[in-house]
């Protein structure tokens, strides 16, 4: 049992691009287990900023349940995302950041939405805005009115020819960079870390000399355990934030019917790894 999951730090709501609601995720958190979740929505914290609410759930659902985010930047072409915990959402500063990069998601939209009327398939901002619960409009609702609109066969087949990297509609979004990311989440007191060092280049030397970069603004951890990851590549992550005195982070990267191969807790931290983590946040 030392190795059962107990803390799933990565997972996704309708507020971005998941499809179960933050009280839907939290409940089904507590029946697979889990006493710890964080919710880490791509650029939003909407789903988190009633307190009363979450306190209500974590009472009701008998789970901890941690303010989180997955900052989504880009570094020479290459995707980064940053994740943040223990966020404090009183910062007006960091909420009125988080309003500059949804003015940068909605530019790159409509670029997306630009380059589909183009190829003669075409999709409206009031047409996703039908499929959206939350304020965040990303590919994947794309996916899916181009699914529904018979565009395309598959929601994969979306990202593989039209807004996926290469893809006939793909717009790069404009520069945000990871620095400024880890920047932004240290001035609001946030615990941060890399998201799958993995997915953005097999370039070992490029993802070390990466971290080593963040860890002058203020790293503090890797995630190491994720869905994805083989048992080697955990253990060459694990090698890595040991190098480098990391706290090691996981999870399953859970967005529901938006990625059906990983459920909620497949990958994220045991008792032991979770403790650590708060000790270095003095929480324990």
């Amino acid at each position: 049992m030392e190795n059962k999951v107990i803390a799933d730090l990565h997972t996704h709501t309708v507020n971005s691009d998941g499809t179960y609601t933050v009280e839907e995720l939290v409940k089904m958190a507590s029946e697979k287990g889990l006493k710890v979740l964080a919710v880490t929505d791509h650029d939003t914290v909407d789903g988190l900023k009633d307190s009363k609410k979450i306190k209500e759930y974590e009472a009701k659902y008998n789970i901890e349940i941690i303010k989180g985010i997955e900052m989504s930047c880009n570094l020479n072409g290459k995707d980064v995302h940053i994740l943040g915990y223990f966020l404090n959402l009183d910062d007006t500063d960091f909420l009125k950041e988080l309003d500059r990069i949804a003015d940068i998601r909605n530019e790159r939209n409509e670029k997306i939405i630009k380059k589909l009327a183009d190829l003669n398939l075409p999709v409206t901002m009031d047409e996703l805005k039908t499929i959206v619960q939350g304020n965040v409009i990303s590919k994947a609702h794309f996916a899916e009115i181009m699914l529904k609109k018979g565009y395309v066969s598959c929601k994969s087949d979306a990202f593989k020819n039209y807004l996926g990297k290469g893809g006939a509609a793909f717009v790069e979004k404009r520069d945000y960079k990871p620095a400024d990311a880890v920047d932004i989440l240290m001035r609001n007191g946030a615990f941060v870390s890399l998201a799958h060092p993995k997915l953005i280049t097999e370039n070992k030397d490029e993802v070390e000399k990466l971290i080593s970069e963040l860890i002058k603004h203020g790293l503090k951890g890797l995630e190491v355990n994720y869905y994805s990851f083989s048992q080697k590549d955990k253990e060459y992550y694990k090698k890595l934030a040991e190098k480098y005195n990391l706290i090691i982070t996981g999870g399953s990267d859970f967005h529901g019917g938006n990625r059906v191969e990983v459920s909620l807790g497949d990958t994220g931290l045991n008792l032991s790894e979770y403790e650590n983590m708060k000790k270095s946040l003095n929480l324990l």
